[in-house]
C-alpha cells in the first residue's frame, strides 16, 4: 500500500467519522426541537381545573370548573360519575348532573373562564342519614375537550370530607366594613331623630 492509499484510507475514515458525527448532531437537534415543541404545546394548551371552595364568611361550598390554561378548551364535555343534588334537595332541577354544563357540550371555555356550582352548606352536606345518596361527599368530574386537534381527557376526584369540622373562613376587612356599616346606620338614625 502506497502513501497515497494510506492517505485516501485516512481521508475516507475521517469523512465517515464526520458524517456519523453530523448525523448524531442532526438527531440531537431533532430531539431538541421536538422537546421544545412539546413544551410549548404544554405551556399554551388549556387545563381544566376542578376544585372546591368555601365562600368567605359562610358555610357554602362550591364546585369550580376553571380553564387555567393559556388557550380555550374547545368542545368541552363535562360529566359526573354520580348525581349530586344541590343543598340535599331531591329535585331534578337541583341535580348538577342534569345542568346545561353537564348535559351539553360547551363550544369554548376561554382562559380564566369559570363555571361555579353551589353544592350546599355544612348542615345539608354533612348532616342527616340520607345526605350521602343525594349529595355524595366523593365524586368524579370528567372533562373531555380538544386543544387544537389534540383530544384531552382529564378526571378529577372531588372530596368534600376534608371540610368536616373546619371553620368558616373570615375576611377581617369585610368584618370591619360590616361594623362600620352598623355604626353608620346608628348615626343615620340618630341624625333622623335629631332633625
Amino acid at each position: 500500500m502506497t502513501n497515497t492509499d494510506w492517505l485516501t484510507l485516512a481521508l475516507v475514515l475521517i469523512t465517515a467519522f464526520y458524517a456519523w458525527a453530523t448525523l448524531q448532531i442532526l438527531r440531537a437537534n431533532q430531539a431538541m426541537v421536538s422537546t421544545m415543541r412539546e413544551q410549548q404545546n404544554a405551556a399554551m394548551r388549556p387545563y381544566i381545573l376542578v376544585s372546591t371552595s368555601v365562600r368567605t364568611g359562610t358555610q357554602l361550598l362550591y364546585l369550580s370548573i376553571k380553564n387555567v390554561g393559556k388557550t380555550a378548551a374547545l368542545n368541552l364535555k363535562l360529566s359526573l360519575d354520580k348525581s349530586f343534588y344541590q343543598l340535599g334537595e331531591k329535585r331534578e332541577e337541583r341535580n348538577i348532573a342534569n345542568s346545561a354544563a353537564f348535559s351539553r357540550a360547551i363550544d369554548s371555555l376561554p382562559p380564566d373562564g369559570q363555571l361555579l356550582f353551589l353544592l350546599g352548606n355544612g348542615p345539608t352536606l354533612y348532616g342527616g342519614s340520607n345526605t350521602e345518596e343525594l349529595s355524595p361527599l366523593q365524586f368524579q368530574v370528567t372533562a373531555n375537550y380538544t386543544s387544537g386537534s389534540e383530544p384531552i381527557s382529564e378526571t378529577s376526584i372531588v372530596d368534600l370530607r376534608p371540610y368536616i369540622n373546619t371553620d368558616v373562613p373570615h375576611d377581617p376587612i369585610v368584618e370591619e366594613l360590616g361594623k362600620l356599616r352598623e355604626e353608620f346606620k346608628k348615626l343615620s338614625k340618630a341624625l333622623e331623630k335629631a332633625l
